[in-house]
Order: C-alpha cells, then structure tokens, then sequence
C-alpha cells in the first residue's frame, strides 16, 4: 500500500468520527478546531465532546451500532471517516464501508485498513510543520521520533532566518515574476549561492535578502525580476 504525505485544509468539510472515547474525542476537537463540520456517532460521549457540542462546534449522533448496521447514512457525504470505537470487528467494518463507498477513512485502530494515516506533527519554527508517522507500526516510536525532530530544528536558527529570509524573498518574486519555471529555479539558484548562505550563517537577514534579489536581478537581466530587487 503507498501513502502520498499530504496537508490538507479541511474547513468546511464534513468529517464523521466513530467513537465518542478518547481517541474520537481527540481527532474529533482536533477536526474542529481546524474549520471542519464534525459529526460523532457513539452509543457514548465524552464530557469534553458533550461540551463541544453544547456550544455548538460538534454534532453528536447517539446510535448502538455492531457489523452489519446501516452506517452507510453516516458515511455519505463525508470528506472524511474517522474510526475510533472499542470493537475491533466494528470498526473494520466501518473501514470497509467507507472504502466501498470511496470517502477517505483513518482507522485510528488498525491503520492499514484505511487510507488515510492520521500522523503526529509539530511546528519547530513559525511556519515549518512537520508531521510523522510509522504507518501503524508503533504510535510510540512515532511520537519519540516526533519530539526528536522538534527538537532538533526547533533550535536550528538557520533554518529559522533561511526560512524567514526565502517566505520574503517569494512574495517580492511574485510581484514581478509571474511564471513558475522563471522563479523556481531562482529559489534553488539563491538556496546555493555562497555568500548568501554565508549571510544567513552571520544572522544578517537584511544582507542575505539583498543577496537574494541581486542574483535574482542579475540572473534576469535587470527585466522582470530585476524590479523586484530594485524596490527592496
């Protein structure tokens, strides 16, 4: 099975999650708290899913479901299911349902049944998210591998101004270089270029973004991009 790592912007999507536990009450928050339209269906509720749903940023569906039930009413219309119940037999059922039915499922039990991983993530530096996950293997090793990574980056300041100094340097790029194929490769041209990496090793964010619209003048021949460099 191949899994493609992917964000995704889920506002105003509808995510169904089978499961008021923990778990469901986790993904659940987590789901609407991010902007999607977030639907439990469980015999039982948490009280944080309860509260959640007095105020309106969840809808609760109290249904006593088993294999063979009619959850296909509940899947329809779904961008994504969520499968988080105590019955391993239920929620493979589940998985099978929501694949037939082609919505996208994330068996939080079993996560080779589904087609969707639900990973662990960070956000080391402002901007830069990273996510992990062992595909099922184990939950543990990958929220270890998780903390390792912030860690690690999260007191990288090279990446942090090389990060801050390039988000710039695409928004100026932008404004006089519409085509792709044009400023891509300016990005990896400048990303190699000694003195600009120099500069950011040196802290000195206003030189390495004047590094960067020099040689994206240059590389131009003081045309389109060359605008952008002439107004920094």
């Amino acid at each position: 099975m191949t899994f493609i790592p992917l964000f995704i912007d889920v506002r105003g999507l509808k995510v169904t999650v089978f499961g008021g536990g923990s778990v469901g009450t986790r993904r659940a928050l987590e789901f609407s708290s991010a902007g999607a339209k977030v639907v439990v269906v469980a015999s039982q509720f948490s009280h944080e899913l309860e509260a959640a749903a007095r105020a309106g940023h969840v809808e609760l569906v109290r249904e006593s479901l088993s294999p063979g039930s009619d959850v296909d009413r509940f899947i329809r219309g779904s961008f994504l299911v969520v499968i988080a119940t105590s019955d391993s037999s239920l929620n493979s059922y589940l998985a099978s349902r929501a694949r037939e039915l082609g919505v996208l499922v994330n068996n939080a039990t079993e996560a080779l049944e589904g087609n969707a991983v639900y990973p662990f993530t960070a956000e080391p530096i402002e901007g830069l998210k990273v996510a992990v996950t062992t595909l099922g293997l184990s939950g543990v090793a990958a929220r270890r591998a998780r903390d390792r990574i912030a860690e690690c980056l999260g007191s990288d300041r090279y990446l942090a101004l090389l990060l801050s100094v390039m988000a710039k340097f695409k928004v100026m790029l932008k404004e006089s270089v519409s085509d792709p194929k044009v400023r891509v490769p300016l990005y990896f041209k400048v990303a190699e270029d000694q003195l600009f990496n120099r500069l950011i090793e040196q802290g000195d964010e206003e030189g390495a973004l004047r590094r960067a619209l020099e040689i994206a003048r240059a590389d131009a021949g003081g045309t389109s991009a060359g605008s952008a460099a002439g107004r920094s």
